[in-house]
């Protein structure tokens, strides 16, 4: 069975993330994708104990340190996300009950 799945390299992952967050993130804020996501992982390896994770070569780092470090990511930003999805939510409902407030007092009116 052939794998026709992208080979994801250094190279080929910008263009990969521009497509995906293409409708997302706006156009202004587009190229501070790549630095924050570096500055992101560092922070995260730092928070597991992982110093000058920007200066080591990942490649002699056993995969379970990294994978800790993306780990760590993932977690982070499913956090991240859920409090935005509350956010949101909450506000979307404060949003109807001031539409319905109005509504009813309107036909309070009449």
């Amino acid at each position: 069975m052939e794998n026709n799945l992208p080979v994801l390299t250094k190279d080929n992952l910008p263009d990969l993330i521009k497509s995906v967050s293409h409708n997302i993130i706006p156009k202004e804020l587009r190229s501070y994708v790549l630095p924050a996501l570096e500055e992101f992982k560092n922070e995260m390896a730092e928070e597991i104990g992982i110093k000058n994770y920007d200066l080591i070569d990942k490649g002699e780092l056993p995969s379970r340190l990294n994978g800790n470090v993306g780990g760590s990511m993932t977690q982070k930003m499913v956090l991240f996300a859920e409090a935005v999805l509350a956010w949101n939510y909450k506000k979307k409902l404060a949003i109807g009950n001031e539409q319905a407030q109005a509504g009813k007092m309107i036909s309070d009116e009449f």
